[in-house]
C-alpha cells in the first residue's frame, strides 16, 4: 500500500505598513536611534520564522513597507507581528492592511537538510525581488465545480507560467482564517516577466471564477535598512 505523504500548515502574514509623518520631523540622531532599535526588534525573531521585506513607497499612498512573515506556529507568528509596533520607529507605523493565509506542505516528512527553520521547505518563497500580491474572492460556482474541473483550470495557469523564466506563485488559503479566499503571491526575477504573464493569466478561463482580486500590490524586495532610510 502507498504511504500517504503527511501534510503540514504554514500560517503567513502579510503586512502592509504606513509611517506618520512625525517620524520624518524627528532631529536625524533620535531617527537614527529609532531605527536601530526597530531594526533590532525585527531582527532579533528572524532566526525561528521566514521574513522578507519589500518597498511599496511610492509605488501606492496607502502603504510603505510590506513585512511578509512564515511560522508553523500561529502564536508565536502573532506574538511578533504584533511587536512590530511596539519599539523605536515601529511607533510611529500604522497597519494599512493585513492578511493572513496558510500555506500546506504536501510533505511535511523532508529531511531537515531540505528545510528552513525546521519547518519550510527551502527555495520556495522569497526568491526573486518583485512581488505581485493580492486577496482573491472566488465565486460560489468554483466550489461547485468538481476536483477534476479545478485542477484542470489550475493546470492551464500553470502552463501558463511555465512558459516564463524565474517566475515563481504561491497560493495561502485564507477560507475561515481572514475575509478572502486565497491570497496569491507570484514572484519574479524580471519586471517585464511578471507584467507578461499577469497579463496572460488574466486572460485564463480560471478569472470567471474570481468575484474580487483587489487591492493588488507591487512589491520591490529590500533589505529593512535600506527601505528604512529611502522611507524616513
Amino acid at each position: 500500500m502507498e504511504k500517504t505523504k503527511k501534510t503540514a500548515e504554514i500560517f503567513s502574514s502579510f503586512m502592509f505598513v504606513k509611517l506618520q509623518p512625525e517620524f520624518r520631523r524627528l532631529i536625524s540622531n533620535e531617527k537614527i536611534t529609532a531605527k536601530q532599535e526597530f531594526e533590532n526588534m525585527v531582527g532579533s525573531a528572524q532566526e525561528k520564522l521566514f521574513l522578507r521585506t519589500y518597498m511599496v513607497s511610492g509605488l501606492r499612498s496607502d502603504s510603505d513597507i510590506l513585512f511578509w512573515r512564515m511560522s508553523d506556529d500561529l502564536p508565536y507568528l502573532q506574538e511578533v507581528c504584533a511587536r512590530t509596533f511596539s519599539s523605536g520607529a515601529g511607533r510611529y507605523f500604522i497597519p494599512s492592511y493585513t492578511y493572513l493565509g496558510v500555506y500546506q506542505v504536501q510533505d511535511a516528512g523532508l529531511p531537515k537538510k531540505d528545510l528552513d527553520f525546521g519547518f519550510l521547505p527551502k527555495d520556495t518563497f522569497g526568491r526573486f525581488r518583485y512581488l505581485l500580491f493580492h486577496p482573491v474572492v472566488k465565486t460560489h460556482a468554483w466550489y461547485e465545480l468538481s476536483d477534476e474541473e479545478r485542477a484542470k483550470l489550475m493546470a492551464d495557469r500553470t502552463q501558463v507560467l511555465s512558459r516564463y523564466r524565474d517566475i515563481q506563485e504561491n497560493f495561502f488559503m485564507s477560507y475561515g482564517l481572514d475575509e478572502p479566499d486565497m491570497i496569491v503571491a507570484r514572484e519574479a526575477r524580471a519586471l517585464d516577466d511578471l507584467t507578461a504573464a499577469t497579463q496572460e493569466l488574466r486572460q485564463q478561463r480560471i478569472k470567471s471564477y474570481t468575484c474580487g482580486d483587489k487591492p493588488v500590490f507591487l512589491c520591490l524586495g529590500r533589505d529593512l535598512r535600506e527601505i528604512m532610510d529611502a522611507i524616513s
